[in-house]
């Protein structure tokens, strides 16, 4: 088993709880439908990426951790849903660059073409919720 790799997978599934645990709080905030359904979505992209990372996890012969996040409470202490919103998309962002440096000294191809789907699924979920704010649903 390669225990760095567990603890990145296990730093990525509570980076995924955290932010599946912020976009349902940001749902609650929501004034505008369109924003409310964009959050569910994504939040429902998360909890299915950090249960196959735990899968994934499994599978290799780890423990797949339970634990949250801290970036929940950096969300929770930002005054304005806007400003949620954009530290949520940062929060995206880190979690796509740490997929990007980690996947090119990835032998494991299964969990490979996944950590590629969920970069690309966090990509997408960025731009549409960029296009929110823009579009004032915010």
């Amino acid at each position: 088993m390669d225990t760095e790799l567990v603890e990145f997978l296990n730093t990525l599934g509570e980076a995924e709880r955290a932010g599946g645990r912020v976009l349902h709080e940001l749902e609650e905030q929501a004034a505008s439908l369109e924003l409310k359904e964009l959050l569910r979505k994504t939040a429902h992209d998360e909890g299915y990426y950090a249960g196959q990372i735990g899968l994934h996890i499994r599978r290799i012969g780890g423990e797949a951790s339970t634990a949250t996040g801290d970036f929940v409470e950096k969300v929770r202490a930002l005054s304005d849903l806007k400003s949620k919103i954009e530290l949520l998309n940062r929060g995206q962002r880190w979690v796509i660059r740490k997929i990007e440096e980690r996947l090119p000294s990835l032998n494991d191809e299964g969990l490979r073409a996944f950590l590629l789907v969920m970069a690309k699924g966090h990509n997408m979920n960025i731009q549409a919720v960029d296009e929110a704010v823009k579009s004032g649903w915010v």
